[in-house]
């Protein structure tokens, strides 16, 4: 497969995404190694919404020592009324214990003409469950724009592709309304 090829398309991918996305939780962090992510989220369940929101979405990461990384996530929710939520973070992560991840974000949010920039912290936490299962777990607090709560696992196909299924919950606030998007999401992982 052409690497190049690959890493093109899911950056123009990345670039373009039209509905939903969120972002994998940084595990595992290896200097000089990067990685790109898809995924794809079915049945959201969108606050003041009457149906479910499918969406898309990806992320990019890259490790800049053998215990810090920085990721960048974007975030796309096209809601019934015509609106869009619009989100950009991007994080900081140190590795504290083999385990254990923390992270410091920047985030930029717009909904409905209104938008919002914040701070997010939280901790990351990660398990191998079996030779090619791992386990992680994610919260993130920030300052009254954005929670998130996250529970998944990855299986490694090969040392440079993985699967994630995971389900996430957020809370948002943008200039005083309040909402959440919370479900399951499904993606690819590529390791370059």
């Amino acid at each position: 497969m052409n690497k190049k090829l690959l890493v093109a398309t899911l950056a123009t991918t990345m670039l373009t995404g039209a509905a939903f996305a969120a972002s994998v939780p940084v595990t595992d962090i290896n200097e000089g190694q990067s990685k790109i992510g898809v995924e794809y989220s079915f049945n959201q369940s969108v606050t003041d919404e009457s149906g479910h929101a499918d969406g898309f979405g990806a992320n990019l990461q890259t490790a800049l020592s053998d215990k810090l990384a920085l990721q960048y996530g974007y975030s796309k929710v096209n809601l019934d009324d015509q609106s869009d939520l619009k989100d950009h973070q991007l994080a900081a992560v140190y590795e504290i214990h083999p385990n254990v991840n923390v992270y410091g974000a920047g985030t930029y949010i717009k909904a409905d003409g209104d938008h919002e920039t914040g701070m997010q912290a939280g901790v990351i936490g990660h398990v191998p469950l079996t030779d090619k299962i791992n386990g992680y777990a994610k919260v993130g607090f920030g300052n009254d724009i954005k929670n998130t709560y996250q529970i998944g696992a990855a299986y490694t196909l090969n040392e440079d592709l993985d699967l994630n299924v995971y389900y996430q919950y957020d809370k948002y606030s943008v200039d005083g309304d309040r909402g959440t998007v919370k479900g399951l999401h499904a993606g690819v992982g590529y390791n370059f």
